[in-house]
């Protein structure tokens, strides 16, 4: 039982430093920063919101900016997908615990690749 308290300690601890050291890439940041802000009252309240909750942010930016890739090229028909219109919220019903899970879109030839569940560092509340 002690193993197992230590083993999940080490778990929390090891997802802490790596969200701690998270450093939101500023492109990336500027792409969806838009989707985070209809969660917090729009683009104008989510400036004093960042400021009230810095941790929180950096939870709710790291997983709208790193909690998927595209893969380009996925098929050979299609336009490229300009990864800024993507919501990722909106497809977290089909991430699976533990494996990715590839998202194919209609009319693109890039898929997203949704990280495991069990590699997120944060993960909003399911609706």
């Amino acid at each position: 039982m002690l193993l197992s308290f230590l083993l999940v300690g080490y778990t929390v601890s090891g997802q802490t430093k790596s969200l701690a050291s998270f450093k939101p890439d500023p492109e990336k940041e500027k792409q969806f920063l838009p989707y985070l802000a209809v969660h917090h009252g729009g683009l104008t309240a989510i400036e004093e919101w960042k400021k009230a909750n810095p941790e929180q942010y950096k939870k709710e930016i790291w997983y709208y900016t790193e909690s998927f890739r595209v893969k380009r090229d996925h098929s050979s028909e299609g336009v490229s997908l300009d990864a800024s219109i993507i919501d990722i919220s909106r497809f977290e019903s089909q991430r699976q615990a533990n494996k990715e899970t590839i998202v194919v879109m209609p009319g693109f030839k890039d898929a997203l690749v949704l990280l495991p569940a069990s590699q997120l560092l944060y993960q909003p509340n399911s609706k």
